[in-house]
């Protein structure tokens, strides 16, 4: 139990001890009650000032998640890991179909345990291991895709090898040139548009052509515009397709030498902005699994509270789950809580704004130094 002024209160907070109006001794609202917008409205009318809090208790729910997060965040990183060893050892022979399966069963049951709890993994990530934590997380996003379009475990296996594989071209390119901070120059460019042709010459003894093709054709776009053929529509890979969506907004939302991140609704507006350069349908069900506010993304809501995305409400895309750090003042919550827009309880909540890039990356930083295990 504490005291909290009456401006830090925030709805989902629980009353520790009866709140009385002032000079009456009348129970204006009672002990253990869950703080909505119009009781906090109702306590601010009488002028009180503070009231008691109780600490927060977690739902069931949430205890999972916190038990299931570190677990899948571990597999995450040991996925990253594998990834890099298989792919810069995949001349050799000892490195086999079976082991690449493998990998990617791994990251379909953690897409079945919990698809938005791994969405949320995807965001940590570093220079170092870039471009295998991106090998990792496009894989993610294209079976989450996948799923959407009714795929098969198998096909999924499939999509899900592929994607792990799109880059494995990048390998033939020196880390100097794709960890450029600057502009490239002329030669350099072109190597970097030829990793396509490399990965599918890499691939072209032991994976199967829609893995080439994926390999060949990530970077070609819907309308013509892409590289390095400049295919165009249905002449370029379905699965290809899919992965290419993966790999925009996965690199949008990355850290680069050359460029800060985007958040992901600003990723999510780019992709929009180029909507000719992928396959309409594909995009459909891309923007409706990445939602309006995408998991990860910051927002204030109507009433000052900034909140991160972390569950993403099926039918109701205005209205996400949210776990909210800071109060109406900017302070960080000592204890963040969990918030569900689509309860009934909340219907006066929605969500103002997206923060923008610059106080994105402030929040998630102040979020980091108050809870070091959270980004």
């Amino acid at each position: 139990m504490h005291a909290t002024k009456v401006d830090q209160l925030i709805p989902g907070m629980v009353l520790a001890q009866d709140v009385l109006i002032p000079r009456t001794g009348v129970t204006l609202l009672s002990v253990n009650t869950k703080l909505t917008v119009e009781m906090i409205r109702r306590i601010g009318y009488f002028d009180i000032n503070t009231v008691y809090v109780a600490a927060q208790e977690k739902s069931d729910k949430e205890k999972n998640e916190e038990i299931l997060a570190p677990v899948m965040a571990e597999t995450h990183d040991k996925s990253v890991a594998a990834v890099e060893n298989f792919i810069t050892n995949y001349d050799q022979d000892r490195f086999t179909q079976q082991i690449l399966d493998g990998l990617v069963g791994d990251l379909l049951e953690q897409v079945e345990m919990d698809a938005d709890l791994l969405l949320n993994l995807t965001h940590m990530k570093s220079y170092d291991n870039y471009l295998f934590s991106h090998a990792v997380n496009v894989s993610i996003m294209s079976i989450i895709i996948g799923e959407q379009l009714g795929y098969s475990k198998a096909e999924l296996g499939q999509l899900g090898v592929a994607a792990l594989l799109h880059d494995i071209g990048m390998l033939r390119i020196s880390v100097k040139t794709w960890r450029n901070n600057g502009s490239l120059t002329p030669d350099e460019y072109q190597e970097v548009r030829n990793h396509p042709f490399y990965g599918a010459e890499y691939l072209s003894k032991k994976m199967t052509e829609d893995i080439r093709a994926v390999a060949a054709q990530h970077h070609e776009r819907y309308d013509g515009s892409g590289y390095p053929r400049g295919l165009k529509g249905s002449n370029i890979n379905y699965k290809a397709r899919i992965v290419a969506l993966a790999d925009v907004y996965d690199a949008l939302i990355s850290d680069r030498p050359y460029r800060a991140r985007l958040n992901p609704q600003e990723a999510i507006r780019l992709i929009v902005s180029d909507q000719e350069g992928f396959d309409p349908q594909l995009l459909k069900v891309f923007l409706l699994t990445m939602a309006v506010y995408p998991i990860g993304t910051y927002v204030k809501l109507n009433t000052g509270e900034i909140g991160k995305v972390i569950r993403i409400t099926k039918n109701q895309p205005f209205r996400p789950i949210l776990t909210i750090y800071s109060d109406r003042q900017g302070k960080i919550l000592e204890v963040p809580i969990r918030l569900d827009l689509n309860q009934d309880e909340n219907h006066l909540l929605y969500v103002k704004e997206t923060l923008t890039g610059a106080e994105h990356e402030k929040i998630a930083q102040q979020i980091s130094n108050s809870f070091p295990k959270q980004k």
